[in-house]
């Protein structure tokens, strides 16, 4: 059963279908060329004629024996003689079918028009359909020759060309003398009317059909192999070439982009590797333009979180440490005041690096899936923040990393958010798997505040960027006091993922 899968995969496949064309180009055209032979032969013969001395002559040697057989005895056999003439007339042919090729047709009789045997004497010996004339004498038929044919006949000759007339009809009426023995007396005349002789196409269409017919199987048969193996021959080359671009895609599918198609050909397969050759290097390009950009980015966005949070801390704490200093000797508890201040602002600053640090290991995800890294970086953001947070689960299962990536940092920037901004007192984070999509939600219960007034400090078009990046949404709804919710969702299938 195996075998028999893998001899339909191998015709499913490119150098399958290339040997199944060669073969089926090779036979078809073997064919095509026997067919318009064959065509311009029976043209050919459609309008030739079978030779009408044969034709005459079949008629005559069929006939002549037999009613020699009936009129050589004394006196004539002439009621045997009338019982053959029905069966003749019966049977309805006056000469016999041809056995071999090249053989004259077998000639019919014309039922309109009466068989009649007679004797030398012109009387009528025996007759069909009717036998109303028998003993009378035989007039031929008013046609031009008829008299003649007759006239031919009695006196013995056996010229086939001289024993007819032509009938209205175009129908052959024949006189066919019956002579002795010794050739040399006349002892009856068969009259009778005849077909004339049929186009040779239909004395050798059947045997031009067994022609076509067994060299089309010869061709099946023999023809078939060779062209199968030139197909599977000349195909293999084609086939290695797109064997070598394949190879080459998934070689820069992982990355590396060193590896070049070996096709110097300049045919349509070759200028295709070029332009796919010319593709991978815009895309390597482009993907180190696109990492410069992300590490530049990076970098702002620590900038930016350093500058909004940890300097403002410092400069804060610095302030209350100098208040601190000139009240120590004049007012030692102001300065207390001051230096606690001060230590609740070393421990904001803390608290800040803290979640900046864990932001910097995305290394959280190697050897272990999205749901595992969110509860360890939930964890450690709760245990710096002191906002408890709960994660729920459903319908896990393995995604490509740049996914989980994706949300991995969406739900670090939103917590970031949530302890920057929301003062909010718990938060619970949705991770929800389905056949067609995945979503993450991350819900605070903190102030919230106006989606479209939001300043970059925020980082929503951050977020949403990463989410465009593997085909998929970002959602944020808030409201004052209302708390804030943010859904980021992928559509597998968008972008390339699987």
């Amino acid at each position: 059963m195996n075998l028999l899968r893998r001899f339909f995969a191998y015709f499913r496949s490119l150098r399958g279908k290339l040997t199944l064309t060669y073969m089926f180009v090779t036979v078809a055209a073997l064919l095509a060329l026997e067919l318009l032979g064959m065509l311009g032969l029976t043209l050919l013969l459609q309008w030739t004629r079978v030779d009408k001395t044969d034709y005459i002559s079949d008629v005559r040697i069929t006939l002549s024996p037999a009613v020699r057989s009936f009129v050589e005895t004394n006196p004539p056999n002439l009621e045997e003689l009338q019982i053959w003439l029905v069966d003749i007339y019966d049977y309805g042919f006056a000469s016999q079918a041809p056995i071999g090729f090249g053989d004259s047709p077998i000639a019919p009789i014309v039922r309109e028009q009466p068989v009649v045997v007679i004797s030398p004497e012109r009387v009528i010996l025996a007759q069909t359909p009717q036998q109303d004339l028998l003993g009378r004498t035989y007039t031929p038929p008013d046609i031009i020759g008829g008299e003649d044919v007759l006239e031919t006949a009695l006196r013995g000759d056996t010229n086939p060309l001289a024993l007819y007339a032509l009938q209205p009809t175009g129908d052959y009426f024949l006189a066919v003398p019956v002579l002795s023995e010794d050739q040399n007396t006349v002892l009856a005349v068969v009259v009778l009317t005849i077909e004339p002789p049929p186009s040779i196409l239909s004395t050798v269409w059947p045997y031009f059909l067994a022609v076509l017919l067994g060299t089309g199987l010869v061709m099946l048969i023999g023809v078939t192999p060779f062209g199968a193996l030139f197909g599977f021959i000349m195909s293999r080359p084609l086939t290695k070439r797109l064997k070598n671009l394949a190879a080459a895609a998934d070689a820069w599918s992982e990355g590396r982009f060193d590896v070049r198609p070996q096709d110097r050909s300049r045919d349509e397969i070759g200028l295709l590797g070029l332009r796919l050759q010319h593709m991978a290097e815009q895309l390597q390009s482009l993907l180190q333009t696109r990492q410069e950009l992300a590490v530049l980015e990076e970098r702002n966005r620590l900038a930016r979180d350093l500058h909004d949070t940890v300097k403002q801390q410092n400069f804060a704490t610095l302030m209350q440490i100098r208040a601190a200093k000139n009240l120590a000797e004049t007012d030692p508890l102001a300065a207390r005041q001051h230096l606690e201040e001060a230590e609740k602002l070393v421990k904001a600053s803390q608290q800040e690096l803290g979640l900046l640090i864990t932001e910097l290991r995305p290394a959280a995800l190697d050897g272990q899936g999205l749901p595992a890294a969110l509860k360890a970086y939930l964890d450690s953001w709760s245990h710096h923040t002191h906002i408890p947070g709960t994660l729920t689960t459903q319908g896990e299962r393995p995604l490509p990393l740049n996914l989980e990536q994706a949300l991995y940092r969406v739900a670090q920037e939103s917590l970031a958010n949530v302890a920057r901004h929301s003062a909010a007192r718990t938060i619970t984070l949705q991770l929800l798997y389905e056949d067609s999509r995945v979503c993450l939600e991350i819900a605070d219960d903190g102030a919230g505040f106006n989606p479209e007034n939001a300043s970059s400090g925020f980082g929503l078009e951050s977020m949403r960027q990463r989410m465009i990046e593997v085909g998929g949404t970002l959602e944020v709804v808030s409201e004052v006091r209302e708390g804030t919710r943010v859904r980021a969702e992928v559509i597998m299938g968008a972008y390339g993922n699987p």
